[in-house]
């Protein structure tokens, strides 16, 4: 199943990291909530994404700062109407969340929080994700909770990463079609992030995302229980890396894209200018002999299946 999961709650929907944002995305029918926490001065673990109140709130100064009832005080402003949320407790979106049968995905915004977070939420359907790869990894060593490393860029090494801090998933701000191979070759699911539109959400889950981080989970909800549709030359932003009549998107599912061997394609620029690899020439993974000599060794190279294909 595809997860849905609003990114600060329903970022486009109410105030983000508040108890309404959760409210927002499970109306929409979410999966999950992405929420931020920080430190208060006081020990109290919050839901704030910067590191002051000064963006989100009608106060000013650093969290770590300000104690628990200071923060309560404030009002966090929403750019949607005249309403105003205060600033709540991770203890709090637990227990709502909860309430709301929605799992929880909690971004520790700092290092050092990882006991805290830990206890909070032992026995809780949530998963822990961070920036801060080697605090993920602490994680595992002092709980049983589920992790996923962000990455904001593309790493020469994602899935390495992922797999150094024992994490269970990745939760990527770029991604390619090799990062979805890797990935699930591993064991690790893909949860792409900040996913607003609906064409770029389809073409992620035809790649072979798990889910979805979203500003706006009631958009993203109706993507995710579409049926997938197939993708040609009509509807592809990589054309033109078809040319087999009646064949789905080789970009999309050949285990070896991009394989940069010249005999089996080329690169070419898209109508947007992207200079992309192709598979233009290629017809030798599509040979039943090729196929299944991939399948029984996904590590194949060009070279091996060519060599296969000299011997038979």
């Amino acid at each position: 199943m595809v997860l849905v999961i609003g990114h600060r709650g329903a970022k486009a929907l109410a105030p983000e990291n508040t108890l309404e944002g959760l409210r927002a995305a499970a109306k929409c029918g979410a999966d999950s909530v992405e929420v931020d926490v920080r430190l208060s001065k006081d020990g109290v673990l919050v839901l704030m994404h910067d590191e002051t109140v000064d963006r989100t709130t009608n106060g000013s100064g650093r969290v770590q700062d300000l104690c628990r009832e200071d923060l309560s005080a404030l009002s966090v402003l929403s750019v949607l109407d005249a309403s105003s949320q205060r600033i709540p407790s991770l203890g709090e979106a637990i227990s709502l969340a909860r309430e709301l049968r929605l799992g929880l995905v909690v971004e520790m915004k700092e290092e050092g929080l990882e006991e805290l977070v830990a206890d909070s939420l032992r026995g809780s359907d949530s998963i822990v994700t961070s920036f801060y790869h080697a605090s993920l990894r602490e994680i595992k060593e002092i709980s049983d909770l589920r992790t996923g490393i962000i990455i904001s860029s593309l790493p020469v090494l994602p899935v390495q990463l992922a797999l150094w801090a024992r994490a269970d998933a990745i939760f990527p701000r770029r991604c390619n079609p090799r990062l979805f191979k890797e990935a699930h070759r591993s064991g690790l699911e893909v949860y792409p992030w900040t996913i607003n539109e609906s064409e770029e959400a389809a073409w992620l889950l035809r790649l072979g995302a798990d889910g979805l981080v979203t500003d706006d989970p009631c958009l993203i909800r109706k993507v995710a229980d579409a049926p997938l549709r197939a993708t040609g030359k009509g509807n592809c932003e990589y054309y033109p890396c078809h040319h087999f009549e009646d064949q789905d998107c080789t970009h999309c599912f050949c285990p070896l894209y991009p394989c940069r061997d010249n005999d089996l394609g080329r690169f070419v620029r898209t109508g947007r200018g992207k200079r992309v690899w192709t598979c233009i020439d290629c017809r030798l993974v599509h040979k039943p002999s090729a196929a299944k000599y991939l399948i029984e060794n996904p590590e194949a190279t060009t070279a091996e299946l060519k060599a296969l294909e000299k011997r038979i």
